[in-house]
């Protein structure tokens, strides 16, 4: 049977499950690297600039759907009112 108890308790599981994985990947790639960006320098282990790459790139994905959502629901409530 499925509740809602299982699903939260599947999705720590696997969420733990993800860090053990990001935890061993960054331990493995600590060899410091340099990196430019706009005129900014500056090093960081290979693992951690990889890892906060993805956290950017997960952040501008979040908000383009919180857009996107925000977006919808303007045209919805418009199209609501306008059928009253």
């Amino acid at each position: 049977m499925f509740t809602r108890a299982g699903a939260v308790w599947t999705a720590l599981t696997v969420g733990f499950l993800i860090l053990i994985v990001l935890l061993i990947f960054i331990t493995q790639n600590t060899a410091s690297a340099q990196f430019q960006f706009l005129g900014w320098h500056w090093s960081l282990p290979l693992g951690v600039a990889i890892l906060l790459a993805a956290v950017c790139g997960g952040l501008i994905t979040v908000l383009a759907g919180t857009a996107r959502i925000y977006q919808l629901r303007r045209a919805a409530k418009k199209h609501a009112s306008g059928r009253r």
